[in-house]
């Protein structure tokens, strides 16, 4: 197997009784994973290979601690020691070698073991050790966490004093085959966490209090402020982090749920959990109850998950100590708490519709889809032009923009308008498709239709309608045209978000194509006409849709937001009471221009009193400045895209961009203008200055 000789203690001669500290190993859940319906990726064979890879791992430290290996258990190993301290530090780095190993594994690749340690009078007989001490170990061995270590109080007086470990008391256990219950100590799996969390309090101090009570307990707790150095490319950094994370703490407060780079690390850890199965997110609300509303985006990720929420410091022990038992026993949150309204678990997350929050106060946090009804809303004259529209009978529009410009604000006012004249909407925001729909055309397509099905509360059909020979296309026009709109029985608006996210995928000509079909199937069938699509999208079409005749952006009503007028944003001010005079209001549009999120941004901390006018000029372009979580969540997103770093600096530098791909990939993050002439231009005087400035010295 892993060419390595089993070996007895010469401190016992065979047949006498000696001392020994004896370590029983053990796979977490083997009888499972062997029972286990073979799969794709795993048989038993495999399994057995993985169990022999840590075997093999595991005789090679303890040679180097002068242990014995008397005898392997089938998916665990017998190891005695002479020294109660060399067992434990055998023990020790094992899991850690292990931890090591499992962060460069794929999640199938990936075995955690329990390890059991207990010292005592043993006898030597036939090859083999025996007695009471060796029974008990092995029961112990089932008692340790996921991944940790379970000491006897024997073992634990040896070595208290004598090593640095984080030991927990784990309370008395009954072990079968013992009379009396015995007390343990764990050593707990070294997990790494995540904390994700905003630089004000309380949020900063409770952050560095989990920090300090993670590291404690022999944990890697990654905080930012913390643990980033000077000069160290920190997108790269906390991409890493991420990807490493088995758990992501979000300490979530009012403000952190209005943070830019927040909803990135939570969008980035949700879909490396739908890859890897890790990080666990255990989100804690801070100071923001949780039937406190979330923007649509956030809720979708947390709603499904059990949260906590801190509104004092006499809670934050129980807290901690919470999570340190949730990572010691590798669980996640368990239901204790109020919980908002649950989804539909056939299709989850998927059926929720852009809200306004209820009883805002005077002021409005910049964030997400705005209510339409809000004193803060611009309307601007295409507006009128799409609510016009949406009024009339079986009708494609299309609403192009820039990130932040206003575009699902825009599509919240047309679904709010077509409710109001007698049609039905069905909302689908497309980033909420997994990684997993976006790679596969087939499951891409039902999960569609079954959305579609679940948001407007019709019985699923699915079954019936796939089983046939036809295309995916076909299945789903077959579906939605003889099934759907005819049970509907009222039109029908299909609006959808975030549409280019199928851009990147190899169906998207066969996705888009079937939408121009229904756009076109109107003119011959009246059946269709009750049928209206919306389709957003900040990145630009043509470069990516082979064919422009099936395309569904190019038909209808074709609507291209841009950023706010000198006349809006003087206005824009005024709503706010102010707080600019007119030079200001000039200062502000040479900084800005007239980019809607950070123009209301702006005044928001000005009319909020949260920061001096002066200091909101003169801090701009500062990481922890009034708009540095905007700009540094722009930078955590390009730091894995090189070629669209070097476009942006070609762009600030020389004012133009040789790739075409680079150039409308800029354009639909917002971070440059459209095509004038030969000139492009970086989208405000902010970004200039700052993308500069982190990417020349990120590049250096």
């Amino acid at each position: 197997m892993d060419g390595l000789e089993n070996t007895l203690p010469t401190w016992i001669p065979e047949g006498a009784s000696g001392m020994a500290a004896i370590v029983f190993t053990d796979v977490v859940s083997s009888t499972n994973i062997l029972s286990a319906p073979a799969s794709d990726t795993l048989n038993e064979h495999q399994i057995i290979t993985l169990m022999e890879r840590d075997k093999s791992q595991m005789r090679s430290i303890c040679q180097s601690y002068g242990g014995c290996v008397v005898k392997s258990t089938g998916d665990g190993l017998m190891i005695c020691f002479q020294s109660a301290e060399r067992a434990v530090a055998c023990a020790r780095e094992i899991q850690q070698t292990l931890a090591q190993q499992a962060s460069q594994l794929a999640p199938e690749q990936i075995l955690l073991h329990r390890i059991g340690i207990h010292s005592g009078d043993v006898e030597r007989i036939n090859q083999d050790l025996l007695g009471s001490a060796v029974n008990i170990t092995s029961r112990l061995q089932s008692e340790a966490p996921p991944g940790g270590i379970c000491l006897s109080k024997a073992i634990y007086d040896s070595v208290k004093s004598r090593v640095s470990l984080p030991i927990v008391e784990g309370g008395l256990r009954t072990l079968k085959g013992v009379s009396e219950p015995m007390p343990v100590y764990l050593i707990p799996y070294p997990r790494r966490v995540f904390i994700s969390y905003r630089t004000q309090e309380p949020d900063a101090t409770l952050a560095q209090q989990f920090h300090d009570a993670l590291e404690q307990q022999g944990h890697q707790a990654f905080l930012a402020q913390k643990d980033l150095h000077l000069g160290e490319s920190w997108p790269q950094r906390i991409e890493l982090e991420l990807k490493q994370a088995d758990y992501f703490l979000l300490l979530l407060s009012e403000q952190a749920a209005t943070s830019e780079m927040v909803m990135a690390e939570v969008r980035s850890a949700t879909r490396l959990q739908e890859a890897q199965k890790r990080p666990v997110i255990l989100p804690i609300r801070i100071n923001f109850p949780i039937d406190s509303p979330l923007n649509y985006t956030l809720r979708s990720y947390l709603d499904p998950i059990q949260q906590r929420e801190w509104t004092t410091e006499k809670q934050s022990p129980r807290l901690i100590q919470e999570v340190l038992t949730l990572l010691l026993e590798g669980r996640i949150f368990e239901a204790r708490c109020s919980k908002l309204p649950a989804l539909s678990p056939s299709v989850p997350a998927y059926s929720l519709i852009p809200q306004p929050f209820a009883d805002m106060p005077v002021l409005e946090i910049p964030a997400g889809t705005m209510d339409p009804q809000s004193r803060f809303y611009v309307a601007r004259d295409c507006d009128t032009v799409a609510l016009e529209t949406i009024q009339q009978q079986g009708v494609t529009i299309t609403i192009k923009g820039p990130r932040q410009v206003g575009k699902s604000s825009l599509l919240s006012r047309i679904n709010g308008a077509a409710v109001e004249v007698g049609k039905r909407v069905a909302f689908l925001d497309f980033q909420l498709f997994d990684k997993s729909a976006l790679a596969e055309a087939d499951r891409f397509f039902y999960q569609f239709c079954a959305w579609l099905t679940d948001v407007l509360d019709l019985e699923d059909r699915l079954d019936e309608y796939w089983s046939s020979p036809l295309g995916n296309s076909q299945r789903c026009t077959r579906y939605l045209g003889r099934y759907l709109l005819k049970a509907l029985g009222m039109p029908l608006v299909l609006s959808m978000d975030e549409v280019e996210r199928v851009f990147e995928t190899d169906f998207r000509s066969d996705f888009f194509s079937m939408l121009r079909s229904w756009h076109n199937n109107r003119a011959n069938t009246p059946l269709w006409k009750q049928l209206d699509l919306v389709l957003v999208t900040s990145t630009e079409p043509y470069q990516l849709i082979e064919n422009l005749n099936q395309s569904p952006f190019n038909v209808g009503q074709v609507i291209q937001l841009t950023d706010f007028t000198p006349e809006q944003v003087a206005d824009l001010n005024q709503r706010h009471s102010s707080p600019l005079d007119k030079a200001q209001i000039q200062n502000l549009i040479t900084l800005l221009g007239g980019h809607p999120y950070l123009v209301r941004k702006a005044l928001y901390l000005l009319a909020s009193q949260q920061m001096a006018v002066a200091d909101l000029f003169a801090k701009a372009t500062d990481d922890q400045g009034p708009f540095g979580d905007h700009l540094r969540y722009h930078l955590f997103r390009l730091s894995n895209k090189p070629e669209q770093k070097q476009g942006l600096l070609q762009v600030i530098q020389t004012q133009t961009c040789k790739d075409d791909d680079v150039y409308f990939r800029l354009r639909g993050a917002g971070l440059i203008t459209s095509r004038e002439g030969s000139t492009i231009k970086p989208r405000c005087q902010l970004y200039a200055r700052y993308f500069e400035n982190r990417l020349t010295t990120i590049e250096a």
